[in-house]
């Protein structure tokens, strides 16, 4: 929820250069400076009633407090954003707001929080056709899914994913690819090479008709089959 950049210069800033120089200084982690300028912006903002202009400060300072590790403090932000975005009908805005509520939640395991979040998140995305954030959605469920050991759960929700992410754009596949892999990684530190394999053959199968997940899939498959990779093999270290 960031507005352009164009500072005439650093003396009687009006509420948008603000908080254009608090994300300048969010940027370069100076969060003091950060936080003043937020504060400012907002000062001013709510003295002209510009309550759009309020929304937007808020949501920052959320991304402030939330960049710094200080949950309630981001999460308290955040709530106070989205009251206002959902007052005004700013939909993209809420649900952006949303989404970071449910990061924080997830970040912290709370999972009963999480899943709320996820919730109000994943009907507002579905009507806003916001597909991007769809696909976050279930690779997050996918995560706490293969963690509670539901693996059919876990690989459906990245079948979903996968399938949201392409039609977001190629940015949000990569990423979702990149997440797949992460998860790939993870199985293999918990000796479990088959389980692997079998994630990659099943996404092979449920995400065919998506361009460039194929080739990803079919060459991450080739990598686990090599010999460092299978039970036994080199650098495994280990006996049959």
């Amino acid at each position: 929820m960031k507005e352009s950049r164009n500072f005439k210069n650093l003396t009687n800033l009006d509420a948008r250069e603000l908080n254009e120089l608090g994300n300048a200084y969010a940027d370069y982690g100076m969060w003091d400076k950060a936080l003043e300028c937020y504060e400012r912006s907002l000062s001013l903002r709510r003295e002209a009633k510009d309550r759009r202009g309020e929304m937007v400060v808020l949501n920052n300072l959320g991304a402030l407090y939330h960049r710094q590790g200080l949950w309630e403090e981001a999460l308290g932000h955040y709530r106070r954003s989205r009251h206002l975005a959902r007052e005004l009908g700013e939909g993209s805005s809420e649900l952006a707001t949303l989404m970071n509520m449910a990061f924080i939640q997830f970040t912290r395991g709370r999972r009963e929080e999480f899943f709320l979040l996820a919730e109000e998140a994943e009907g507002l995305a579905k009507k806003l056709e916001g597909w991007g954030s769809l696909s976050k959605l279930s690779w997050l469920r996918g995560r706490l899914a293969f963690a509670d050991a539901a693996i059919e759960v876990a690989m459906a929700h990245y079948r979903e994913a996968l399938h949201y992410a392409a039609r977001e754009g190629a940015g949000a596949l990569e990423e979702i690819l990149r997440h797949v892999d992460e998860e790939v990684d993870r199985l293999l530190a918990q000796d479990s090479p088959g389980l692997a394999l079998v994630f990659c053959d099943y996404l092979l199968v449920a995400c065919q008709g998506i361009e460039g997940v194929r080739d990803h899939l079919a060459g991450k498959r080739e990598e686990l089959l090599s010999p460092s990779r299978l039970p036994g093999g080199e650098g495994s270290g280990k006996e049959n």
